[in-house]
């Protein structure tokens, strides 16, 4: 290749460098800079060629004060002759300051050093990068260490390995001293097994974290409830490294709960001997004559059935099949091939189930002395269905006697019909009717459902 060629690619080759690029002489004066150099420094390159390099870039320390030429590493590497690097801070055209990387290596002719490449590149990308990695790192572990609910990072062996103030606060360790422990020797024995399971299950990969509610056990010997949340730091082979783990202590949570089921608990038999007490009254104080003490009877008897069935449940409300079987029950149930029950499997809250059950008794009941179970070849259809097969939150039911005696309707609404059709529409916030047709009674409702 002629000289010329290797000159000019030379020259292309430093001109389309990404790097700044400086060429100083044997006076330390600059002799030439590339684009990439205008660039860095804000100055084109007629402000820096024949002009010292260090007086124009490299002149004042960031504290502001006199860079002495002495002190300078990239002017250094000519009279020494050995190749300077490293990283530095550079005054920019405007007045501003900027990191960089260089490196300054001497030019070297018989032996003898003529002149300097400075090769630069700017460093403020990357320290911001930087910067802002320490600033999120400093954030994430204030934020771990002041955290209101206690956080660790468990290995796979159970033992603690990074705990924060918080959980050394619930356990009442110190922090050496709950690091040298595992989870398992501080779990209740009681709840061991099923936090075992899904630990296992986590650092197989089989589950990516698990929720628990479980109790530990305090350095007092006191036993605490935990809410426990965990989920798996996996390493670059995919396996998990240590498992994360929060825990929120709930033991006054559950305290309270419990204070709250024992005062439920003895309400509900308060209520329940009421109703027994009342029905008592009822019957010894009513003479047996009484007009309507028989159905009133009947009513309370009702709604003390109906009572049990939410007990049961804990008053969560019930099934209305449940609620059904057992309102028909006193009138043979399903059992006596008269009543015919169908439809899908519904929960009902408990006002609405008492309301529910209290309105099949005022049908049977008078079924029973007017309707199609008065004789003996009448039948009783009980169904119910939601409005919409995708629609689940509407519920129509339907009573529906036929085979009795001719109905027609009564001259006046007893207490049984308004029960029916005012008060339990209300309780169960929905519409209610009920039609006397000469082929029977129907009663239709239609309620809202959670």
């Amino acid at each position: 290749m002629h000289e010329h060629n290797i000159a000019a690619s030379f020259k292309a080759i430093c001109e389309n460098a990404t790097a700044a690029l400086f060429v100083i002489d044997a006076s330390q004066n600059c002799i030439y800079a590339n684009p990439a150099a205008e660039i860095l420094t804000g100055f084109n390159a007629s402000d820096l060629i024949g002009r010292r390099l260090h007086d124009v870039i490299h002149h004042t320390y960031p504290d502001g004060t006199n860079f002495p030429i002495a002190e300078c590493r990239l002017d250094r590497a000519l009279p020494t002759g050995v190749r300077e690097q490293g990283e530095d801070v550079f005054v920019h055209a405007d007045g501003s300051f900027y990191p960089v990387a260089y490196s300054a290596s001497p030019i070297v002719e018989d032996g003898e050093a003529v002149g300097t490449v400075v090769e630069v590149r700017g460093l403020a990308k990357k320290k911001a990068i930087e910067f802002e990695r320490e600033r999120e790192k400093a954030l994430l572990a204030k934020t771990f260490d002041t955290a209101a609910v206690g956080i660790a990072h468990v290995g796979n062996d159970g033992r603690w390995l990074r705990i924060n103030g918080k959980l050394c606060e619930i356990f009442r360790y110190d922090r050496e001293e709950l690091l040298s422990l595992t989870f398992q020797e501080i779990t209740h024995p009681d709840d061991l097994s099923d936090d075992l399971e899904l630990f296992e299950k986590l650092k197989s990969g089989a589950i990516g974290g698990y929720n628990l509610e479980k109790r530990y056990y305090r350095k007092d010997g006191s036993v605490i409830w935990a809410r426990l949340t965990t989920s798996s730091q996996k390493n670059a082979s995919g396996t998990m490294e240590f498992c994360i783990a929060v825990l929120e202590d709930i033991t006054s949570e559950k305290e309270h709960q419990q204070h709250l089921d024992i005062m439920a608990g003895e309400l509900q038999h308060r209520v329940k001997n009421t109703l027994a007490m009342v029905q008592a009254i009822a019957r010894m104080s009513l003479p047996e004559d009484t007009a309507g003490k028989d159905a009133f009877l009947s009513r309370i008897l009702a709604l003390s059935r109906s009572h049990d069935l939410l007990l049961a449940d804990n008053w969560s409300g019930s099934g209305i099949a449940d609620i059904v079987e057992q309102a028909i029950h006193p009138f043979g149930g399903t059992d006596s091939g008269r009543i015919n029950v169908s439809g899908p499997h519904c929960r009902l809250s408990s006002r609405t189930s008492l309301a529910l059950s209290m309105a099949i008794n005022e049908l049977g009941t008078n079924a029973m002395k007017y309707g199609a179970l008065s004789g003996d070849e009448g039948t009783v259809n009980i169904d119910w269905h939601f409005q919409s097969a995708d629609e689940k939150s509407h519920l129509e039911f339907m009573w529906q006697e036929t085979g009795g005696p001719e109905v027609s309707p009564p001259e006046r609404k007893g207490f049984g019909t308004t029960l029916i059709e005012r008060a339990l529409a209300s309780e169960m916030k929905g519409e209610t009717a009920v039609e006397y047709l000469p082929s029977g009674v129907t009663f239709k409702c239609s309620f809202p459902v959670d």
